[in-house]
C-alpha cells in the first residue's frame, strides 16, 4: 500500500480556463448551420442548449467543495440504473420537453425510443465534455432520457479509452519493459475531467497516481506491493479488472 502524505489540494470545485476553452471550442463543433459560427444568435439548438448548460456547471462547480460536488454527482447518476430509475421509468417516457422546436422535440422523441431499446443514441460522437455537460445538467433544458442517453454514450466511449489505455499498457510493458506511457495516459484522462467528475476520484487519488508515475520512471522506490497499490489506482478509473492479471503476472 502507498503511504502518501500530500493529498490533492486542487480545489474540483472551480471550473479551469481550460475545461472552460475546451468545452466552449465544442460548442461550436456541434453547430450545424451555415452562417458564421462564432455569432450566438447562429448557433444550433443544441449549441445553444450547451453553452447555457456550461454556464449552470461554472456556477455549481463554484458553489459546492469536491465532497458536495462528489455527493451530487452520485446523486444524478444514480437515477439512471437500477430500481430508482425503474420506478419512475413511466413518467421519465413521457417527459417531453417544454419547446415548440421541433428539433429539440425530435431528438427528446429519440432518446426514450433508445431508453427502449429503438433506434440510436441521439447523442452518438458527442465530446465528453459536451456528454458530461448534459448528463449532470438539473435544468429542463433535457428530458431525463437524454441526460441518461447521453451517460451511455459516455460510458461507450470510456469503454472504448479503456481498451486502448490497456493495449498500450501491455504493448509498452512487453517491448520496453516499463509501463509509465500508460499510466500518464490515465494522469491525462484525469486532468482533463470537468471538476464535476474529477470530485469523483479519491482525495489522494492524484498525489498517488503521481507517485506511482515517478517510481515507473526509476526515479524513487515503493514500498510495499507496488503492484496492489497501482491496481487500487486504477479502480477509479475502472481499469483494476483489465490490469489485475496482467500486473501479477509481472511479480
Amino acid at each position: 500500500m502507498i503511504k502518501v502524505n500530500s493529498y490533492l489540494q486542487q480545489p474540483p470545485t472551480q471550473a479551469t480556463e481550460s475545461n472552460t476553452s475546451r468545452t466552449s471550442s465544442a460548442i461550436k463543433h456541434v453547430d450545424n448551420t451555415g452562417s458564421d459560427k462564432t455569432s450566438e444568435p447562429n448557433l444550433s439548438p443544441l449549441a445553444r442548449q450547451l453553452n447555457e448548460a456550461q454556464a449552470r456547471a461554472d456556477a455549481r462547480d463554484a458553489s459546492m467543495d469536491r465532497d458536495t460536488l462528489a455527493s451530487k454527482a452520485k446523486e444524478l447518476t444514480g437515477n439512471f440504473y437500477g430500481s430508482a430509475y425503474r420506478q419512475h421509468k413511466e413518467r421519465y417516457d413521457a417527459e417531453v420537453p417544454s419547446t415548440d422546436d421541433p428539433i429539440l422535440l425530435d431528438r427528446a422523441k429519440q432518446a426514450t425510443e433508445f431508453a427502449n431499446g429503438h433506434g440510436s443514441n441521439p447523442f452518438k460522437g458527442l465530446s465528453p465534455d459536451q456528454l458530461t455537460l448534459i448528463i449532470y445538467d438539473e435544468s429542463s433544458s433535457f428530458t431525463f432520457n437524454e441526460r441518461r442517453a447521453a451517460w451511455d454514450e459516455q460510458a461507450d466511449q470510456r469503454q472504448a479509452w479503456k481498451q486502448q489505455v490497456v493495449a498500450e499498457i501491455m504493448r509498452e510493458s512487453r517491448e520496453k519493459g516499463t509501463i509509465i506511457g500508460g499510466l500518464t495516459k490515465v494522469l491525462e484522462h484525469y486532468e482533463n475531467l470537468p471538476p464535476i467528475e474529477q470530485a469523483q476520484y479519491p482525495d489522494f487519488w492524484l498525489a498517488s497516481l503521481s507517485a506511482q508515475i515517478t517510481h515507473y520512471s526509476g526515479k524513487a522506490p515503493l514500498s510495499g506491493g507496488s503492484h496492489t497499490s497501482l491496481l487500487e489506482l486504477m479502480e477509479p478509473v475502472g481499469l483494476k479488472d483489465n490490469l489485475e492479471s496482467f500486473l501479477f503476472s509481472k511479480e
